[in-house]
């Protein structure tokens, strides 16, 4: 199988939330070997954390998009992209689907943003 970038740009799944939330979805359908994910805080962000999942659904055959709970993959605190930083998490893996979730409020005013590609 050959691995390439899918889709072919960055894909923005949350953009500047602070209420629990979660994400559009990055669909990879297992065609990469990676995915990364970058979370970027606005203003500041003195709590909350951003869940990073996945799932399974077969689109082609019709399956509506998974309803149920999303694997968690990894998570990052919001505190840890304060003031304007980003926080860039490398995943290794094959993904169908991917999502990322504020699943705790993010506190202090700020906001944060998450882009994320398959690689």
């Amino acid at each position: 199988m050959s691995y390439g970038l899918t889709p072919a740009s960055p894909q923005t799944l949350i953009s500047a939330q602070t209420a629990t939330t979660a994400s559009g979805i990055l669909f990879l359908r297992g065609r990469c070997e990676r995915v990364t994910v970058v979370v970027e805080g606005t203003g500041t962000t003195s709590s909350g954390v951003v869940t990073i999942e996945e799932a399974y659904y077969d689109l082609d055959a019709g399956q509506p998009v998974y309803a149920g709970t999303w694997g968690p993959i990894a998570t990052v605190n919001a505190t840890d992209v304060s003031g304007g930083k980003q926080l860039v998490t490398h995943v290794a893996g094959s993904f169908w689907a991917v999502r990322c979730r504020v699943s705790t409020t993010i506190g202090g005013g700020g906001t944060v943003t998450v882009v994320a590609w398959g690689n």
